[in-house]
């Protein structure tokens, strides 16, 4: 992956960062990845998620019980609020 965006996660580790960018596979798709620092402070390598399947796996989280209604409400809350308010 080629970062171009990084935030650090919310409620993570130290270090802990959600990276958007070009994907591994193709340099016309974009992707999300969880980065965490190992034992010697380098990101380790982790998954990647092709930024068009983040839809599907919310719901499918939700689906599965591993988002909460709370989780879930708060998370569509921020999302009209993006979509709205551009923030």
């Amino acid at each position: 992956m080629k970062p171009t965006r990084e935030e650090p996660v919310k409620n993570g580790g130290e270090g802990d960062a959600l990276l958007l960018g070009t994907s591994s596979w193709s340099d016309d798709d974009s992707s999300l990845k969880y980065a965490r620092l190992d034992k010697r402070g380098h990101r380790s390598r982790g998954g990647e998620l092709p930024i068009s399947a983040l839809p599907q796996a919310v719901r499918f989280a939700v689906r599965e019980g591993y988002l909460t209604r709370k989780q879930t409400a708060l998370l569509a809350k921020s999302l009209v609020d993006s979509l709205a308010f551009g923030s």
